[in-house]
Formats: C-alpha cells, sequence, structure tokens
C-alpha cells in the first residue's frame, strides 16, 4: 500500500496534464465574430496566454492565443478580454522591495480577468509571474487602468516599510464622478484591502449593484466510516526491538468527519481538507528469549486525530473522481491498560509486570490517501499513515503505522 500510494503521488503531473476539462463557452475572434463551442476550464494561478476551444465535443481542438482572440468565457464560471495595459513591475515581497517608490511599468497586450460588467466601472485580475493586480475601466474610456498598490523600503527610516494605497483614490475619485453627492464611510475606505472580494464590493457600490455571486459553493461537509488496521513496534535497542518480535495486528472501527475548502469550485480539482477521525486500538508486541522466557509490551489506545491535508483529483468528471492526497496527522491520545510482561512459556507465570514505559498522549505522523469519488457523493477511499514514533526514548522507540479503507458521503452541491 505504501508503496502503491507514493507511486500513484509521482504520477499526477503526468495524468493531471493529459486531462481535459471542456465546458460550454465561447470565443471572440479579431473580427469581432463569436464562436460558439466549449473551452478548455483549466485550473491555473497565472492569467492565460491562450485557450483551447472546440464546436463541440468531439471535435479537433483549436488553439486561440493573443494574437488571434479578442477574449473568451466560459458559461457562469469565466469570461476574458484582450487589452493592451499598461502592467507595472514594482515587487510585493519583503527580500525584494525597492528603496522608494518603484513606478517602472511595461506595456504588454494580455487577457483580463473580468470580474464585474458594472454600468459605471469595470473591473479586472490579472497574474502574472511577478504579482496580482487589479484594472478598472470606466465607460468613457477604451483601455483599463491599473488600480495602483506601491510597497517599498522607506528611505528615512531604516527597515520600515511604506505602503502607498494609490488604488484607494482612483476608486474613491471614481465614485465621486459615478455617485456626485453620495456620503462615503469611513470605514468603506480604512477597510479598503486590495483583495478581490474587497475591491469588488467596493466597485459594486459604485455601480449601484450587489457583488456577483458564484453558483458554486467553496465548502462541503462530509462524513464516514473506516476499518483501521494498525499495528506496533520497536525500533533500537532491547528484546522488543529484535527482529523476531512478532506484532500484533489491531482492527478497529473508525469514524471520521471534517470540511472540505475547495481551491477553485468551478473546477474542483485542489481541495484542502480538514478532517477529525476517531478510533480504539488494542496493540501488542512480543518476542521469546532464549531461556524458554516470553516479553510482551501491551497497550491501549484512543486517539482523536486532526488531519489537514491537500487532495487533488487526477481525474476530476462529474460521475467518476480519482484522487490523490496527502496531509499531516496530528494525534491525541488516551493511553490504558499499559504493561510490560515477562512470562515463563513452560507454565504461563508471570515472571516480572510493569507499566514504566511512557507513551505521548500526543504525536504527528504524515497520511497519505488516494480513491475515487463517485456522482459527486460516495467517497471510497484508502489510507495510509507511515511508522510514527509515540516514546521519546534516546535508544529505543515505539512505533505506530495505520492502514484504513472506508467511505465518506459528500454533503451538499458542488
Amino acid at each position: 500500500m505504501k508503496r502503491f500510494l507514493i507511486g500513484l503521488l509521482c504520477t499526477i503531473p503526468v495524468l493531471s496534464f493529459a486531462q481535459a476539462n471542456f465546458q460550454k463557452g465561447y470565443v471572440i475572434t479579431n473580427s469581432k465574430d463569436t464562436l460558439k463551442g466549449y473551452i478548455d476550464y483549466k485550473e491555473r494561478s497565472k492569467n492565460p496566454v491562450n485557450v483551447d476551444f472546440r464546436t463541440s465535443l468531439n471535435s479537433s481542438t483549436q488553439t486561440y492565443s493573443l494574437g488571434n482572440c479578442a477574449g473568451y468565457g466560459i458559461d457562469d464560471i469565466e469570461h476574458q478580454r484582450r487589452f493592451a495595459v499598461n502592467v507595472s513591475m514594482s515587487k510585493i515581497d519583503v527580500a525584494n522591495l525597492s528603496y522608494g517608490p518603484d513606478s517602472s511599468f511595461t506595456r504588454k497586450t494580455v487577457f483580463l480577468k473580468v470580474l464585474q460588467d458594472g454600468k459605471n466601472l469595470t473591473l479586472f485580475s490579472y497574474e502574472d509571474d511577478v504579482k496580482e493586480r487589479y484594472y478598472m475601466m470606466s465607460k468613457d474610456h477604451q483601455e483599463p487602468v491599473e488600480l495602483i498598490r506601491n510597497t517599498y523600503l522607506s528611505t528615512v527610516k531604516t527597515n520600515a516599510i511604506v505602503n502607498d494605497n494609490m488604488y484607494v483614490r482612483q476608486l474613491l475619485a471614481q465614485m465621486m464622478k459615478s455617485n456626485p453627492g453620495r456620503p462615503i464611510e469611513e470605514k468603506d475606505v480604512s477597510n479598503l484591502e486590495y483583495t478581490e472580494r474587497k475591491l469588488l464590493k467596493f466597485v459594486s457600490a459604485i455601480n449601484n449593484q450587489e457583488p456577483p455571486k458564484s453558483k458554486y459553493k467553496g465548502f462541503r461537509f462530509f462524513a464516514g466510516a473506516a476499518l483501521s488496521v494498525s499495528s506496533a513496534s520497536y525500533r533500537g535497542l532491547g528484546e522488543l526491538a529484535s527482529e523476531d518480535a512478532i506484532s500484533k495486528i489491531s482492527y478497529s472501527p473508525m469514524l471520521n468527519g471534517g470540511i472540505d475548502l475547495l481551491i477553485n469550485p468551478a473546477i474542483g480539482k485542489l481541495i484542502f481538507r480538514t478532517e477529525i477521525s476517531f478510533m480504539m486500538d488494542k496493540y501488542g508486541v512480543s518476542v521469546p528469549d532464549y531461556i524458554g522466557n516470553s516479553r510482551s509490551h501491551t497497550f491501549d489506545r484512543a486517539s482523536l486525530v486532526l488531519t489537514p491535508q491537500f487532495i487533488y483529483n487526477i481525474y476530476n468528471t462529474n460521475k467518476l473522481k480519482f484522487f490523490a492526497g496527502f496531509g499531516a496527522g496530528l494525534n491525541f491520545s488516551k493511553i490504558s491498560n499499559n504493561k510490560i510482561v515477562v512470562t515463563r512459556d513452560l507454565d504461563k507465570t508471570i515472571l516480572l509486570q510493569n507499566s514504566d514505559r511512557e507513551i505521548n498522549k500526543f504525536n504527528y505522523s504524515l497520511q497519505l490517501s488516494t480513491g475515487v469519488v463517485l456522482n459527486k457523493k460516495i467517497e471510497v477511499f484508502a489510507g495510509y499513515s507511515p511508522k510514527a514514533p509515540i516514546t521519546d526514548y534516546y535508544s529505543v522507540a515505539l512505533r505506530v503505522q495505520r492502514l484504513a479503507f472506508g467511505v465518506n458521503y459528500l454533503f451538499g452541491k458542488h
């Protein structure tokens, strides 16, 4: 199972690259003709430079680029329009900030993502390798103007970072122009962060309309159950760490539940999951010695595991999804019946019994998973947690590993 999961994670880039995701949409040509068909909608962090288009799902693929495409759209999901604009080049990461304002820019032809096309103002976004930017265009202008945020190091005060939020002044001027006499709340200005949600809310006020709402929910809940198959083993010095040691397999039911945050709800390929699981295990490690005695360590462990993890749908359709994931398990445990026993094999007489082996009530472990989702509702999964230490001794370590096989039910529409 371990080798399978690791091999599966290595194949993710190849499989995800090969899969297309054609959705109903359109392309606008240089001659302003609108071609209806299907767009290959890809999950990406930067604005595209080309788009794959089909007139039907079974037709050949045509690639439209900035050279021959004035814009494109995917129904109810995304719309991009081509413009030649000024693109600021100032850095925003602290390690590369300039001393004093950096007003440098370059002239580029790009696709801008339409966030809102209002009666007074249109808001766009554009992201490249440098940073994310926002643009606005009023109805009496033919070219979008970048909303400028300039972050730099002060030339007066050592190590001081200056934020020149010119975009606030730009939007206030547009508000007064489009809505003369309208009072502006101080809190609306002070909370105007350079984020899509905040800017979209302010631009919606300029346009006297509600911010657009996506039909796709960005989260969902899930719950389910699984069979946990786990074992404990020793490594290091001592009889229980020898090659002859036998580990008892613990089978126990496991209850799961949690919440998924979909990074791009319209596609649903990348998911950040927070999961809580509960299980109760009975562990045992035993080994015979050379004088006819046996030594064993047994203990019970009830665990509540909080697992933040990333899940990626390698194959992603409405009827079937095939995923792999990885994360970290934070294990909170209660230990009971913790005993080390030496028994004479001949008559099973207990020669020594103690409980001086201290087991941690908290430990963390790597979590790997894979599985399928059927009809967006039923998730069948397998999980693997490799050996993780649950003691703090220098010369010897007690470790626990786990396999899990189960089913989750995904709630809500997504």
